[in-house]
């Protein structure tokens, strides 16, 4: 598996970005790499290039400069590897960069597609405690002093309001205790597969999750077998970029299968991860030996339909979300406040 201190791949789209134009300039091999040290603005990235740069001076070839750095992924340093073999090295830069820049994408359109959701839901809480816990204890003194009874719904919403404020601390310290205790059991090597398994079977998330694998997944074979590597060993080395155990082992399975005479894309069917299309597409890329377009492609229409629905599920969030929150304050200050005009109508 990878580092747990690999780069970003925003910052390694523009790192590799950066190589794939002063290799391409035709400046000799060496001084580019010292001239990309110079000119790296990041300081974290300039210090890697730096050392980079003085590893090749000493003889190392540029993928073991990268692998001594520790930093850049396991697939990178493979690229390279495999681009100072077949002599194409500024061309593995530049695919390298679109890779990682459209994969930092995909990250940042299903960031952007939860982030005001979570907003929302944080600020809905905040808004029902607000009134169970300060304003409605309020409105039951103002409704005793004046000689009201309270109904049964409106005194176990004040009960729940004084449980609240007497517990407050005790109730926050157990959920912040059950969320570090779900962190740690989840991210154990015995608990990531069953945690990965219920991502995928998670209602409206898993179809994300899966375009979202398919995508990288199509991507990172295309690039692969662009590069000159057979589609056997592209598999092998795609396997520990997929950020899911149980599709990782699956994939491994698949693997097996493949090696005992069954075709890929039965193979792949049989993980129940990917699109029906994307495996005709496949077939069809082998058989035409245009793979590696075939799959830019399929990526390229996977990526347009992950950004419509993570635009339409956002779009029905929303409204859903502040209705919810309207009905919720609503019921809330009508089972209070009903009692209370009730009293002043009979004094009136």
């Amino acid at each position: 598996m990878e580092n747990n201190k690999v780069i970003k791949h925003s910052d390694l789209a523009l790192f590799c970005y950066q190589y794939s134009v002063v290799l391409k300039s035709g400046i000799p091999y060496l001084e580019a790499i010292h001239l990309l040290a110079e000119d790296v603005i990041d300081e974290k990235m300039k210090a890697y290039s730096t050392s980079i740069a003085g590893d090749v001076e000493e003889g190392f070839l540029l993928s073991e400069a990268f692998s001594r750095q520790s930093v850049f992924p396991v697939y990178t340093v493979e690229m390279i590897r495999i681009a100072e073999t077949s002599g194409k090295l500024p061309e593995v830069f530049e695919r390298l960069s679109d890779y990682y820049e459209q994969s930092d994408q995909i990250k940042q359109k299903v960031k952007s597609a939860l982030t005001y959701p979570i907003i929302l839901i944080a600020l809905m809480t905040g808004v029902i405690l607000l009134l169970v816990v300060k304003i409605l204890p309020i409105f039951h003194d103002i409704l005793l002093s004046v000689g009201g009874t309270v109904p049964g719904a409106s005194q176990a919403i004040l009960n729940i309001s004084m449980w609240l404020q007497s517990g407050i601390f005790i109730i926050l310290g157990l959920v912040g205790l059950a969320l570090i205790f779900i962190g740690v059991v989840f991210n154990t090597n015995a608990q990531k597969t069953r945690r990965d398994r219920w991502l995928l079977n998670l209602p409206i998330v898993k179809q994300l999750y899966k375009l979202s694998v398919t995508i990288k997944f199509a991507k990172a074979l295309s690039m692969l077998v662009h590069s000159g590597m057979d589609i056997d060993k592209s598999f092998e080395m795609i396997i520990p970029l997929v950020d899911n155990e149980h599709i990782s082992s699956a994939l491994k399975e698949s693997l097996t299968s493949v090696e005992k005479g069954e075709d890929y894309e039965t193979a792949l069917k049989d993980i129940g991860v990917f699109p029906e299309l994307f495996l005709k597409m496949m077939r069809i890329g082998r058989k035409t030996g245009s793979l590696d377009q075939t799959l830019d492609r399929i990526a390229g229409i996977y990526d347009k339909e992950l950004t419509r629905k993570l635009q339409k599920i956002s779009a029905s969030i929303e409204p859903a979300l502040v209705i919810i929150l309207s009905v919720v304050v609503g019921a809330i200050m009508l089972l209070v406040m009903l009692p209370l005009i009730n009293i002043m109508s009979s004094i009136g």
